[in-house]
């Protein structure tokens, strides 16, 4: 009998020793900072798997890494300029409790820090980063006005990574920022964005001092191109400045240094201010007449 039970200990023993070396495996993203950038880096298809207090890392971006989970010490295998790959040590931090391992590499850019986040990568750092393209502007009195090339929208994460800033400069009509756009994932692949409270600062022809102007943002991201509308309600009765609109080369190359107005007779058109409100020729200050931007003293 004693023989019996010692034999269930072993296979007890057995059985606990096979659970305990069980591989576990995660999905994983990372944020990456070094000294040469100021705002990380991110992957998102990261791997980790743990087996045995060993952790490996497998990055398509940062190559595959293997830790001590006990003594903290590891290292990496990255692609070198060579054509090959270099080992560089490293230390780790964190458990699977806090979701978040920390790599530290000192001799990686002068110092690099993974820190990898069991999950999923937040939306919103799918769609991070500057995006160029062309805009004009349409209003109630005016469309295509002023095709301009070279123009771009930079677009950054908030803390938390639930929301992104915006932020687009022009000449003619000023800055617009928006602080807390929403981003969504679409099935198709897309990413939407809008922001139902933003900012236009325009800058005033008669004092030279920005005004500012409550703006809308709604935006596609397809295949990384942006094109989105920046609208002013208030401006001329509703003006939308058109990032990336389908048809802005045509636009562009009809236009060429002038720019594509309604047919209307300058002498006759209407006179309007900022606000959309009509005005005659008394009126100082910018205006808009048969599509064109004037100051009016």
């Amino acid at each position: 009998m004693k023989q019996f039970y010692l034999s269930i200990i072993a296979l007890a023993a057995m059985l606990c020793v096979n659970l305990n070396t069980k591989a576990e495996t995660y999905q994983a993203w990372g944020a990456v900072i070094f000294p040469y950038i100021s705002t990380p880096m991110y992957d998102s298809d990261e791997v980790i798997t743990i087996e045995d207090n060993t952790l490996t890392l497998v990055s398509a971006t940062w190559g595959t890494g293997t830790f001590d989970l006990t003594t903290g010490e590891g290292s990496i295998e990255m692609d070198n300029h060579q054509g090959g790959t270099s080992s560089y040590s490293g230390t780790i931090s964190g458990s699977v409790e806090s979701g978040v391992f920390v790599i530290t590499l000192p001799s990686v850019m002068r110092g690099t820090t993974i820190t990898s986040t069991l999950g999923t990568m937040p939306v919103a750092l799918n769609i991070i980063g500057k995006y160029e393209g062309g805009t004009y502007a349409d209003a109630q009195y005016f469309k295509k006005y002023q095709p301009t090339p070279d123009q771009s929208i930079t677009i950054t994460v908030n803390e938390g990574y639930e929301t992104v800033s915006i932020s687009h400069t022009s000449t003619t009509w000023g800055t617009f920022t928006y602080d807390a756009a929403t981003v969504t994932a679409n099935e198709d692949g897309t990413y939407t964005i809008s922001a139902e409270e933003g900012n236009c600062a325009m800058p005033s022809m008669r004092t030279g001092e920005p005004v500012d102007y409550v703006s809308t943002f709604s935006g596609t991201i397809t295949d990384g191109v942006l094109v989105a509308d920046l609208a002013v309600p208030a401006v001329m009765g509703g003006t939308t400045l058109k990032f990336n609109p389908a048809d802005f080369e045509e636009v562009y190359i009809a236009a060429g240094i002038e720019t594509n107005f309604a047919e209307e007779s300058d002498a006759d058109a209407p006179i309007y201010n900022l606000n959309g409100v009509r005005v005659d020729s008394s009126y100082q200050g910018i205006v808009i007449k048969a599509g064109k931007k004037y100051l009016q003293k």
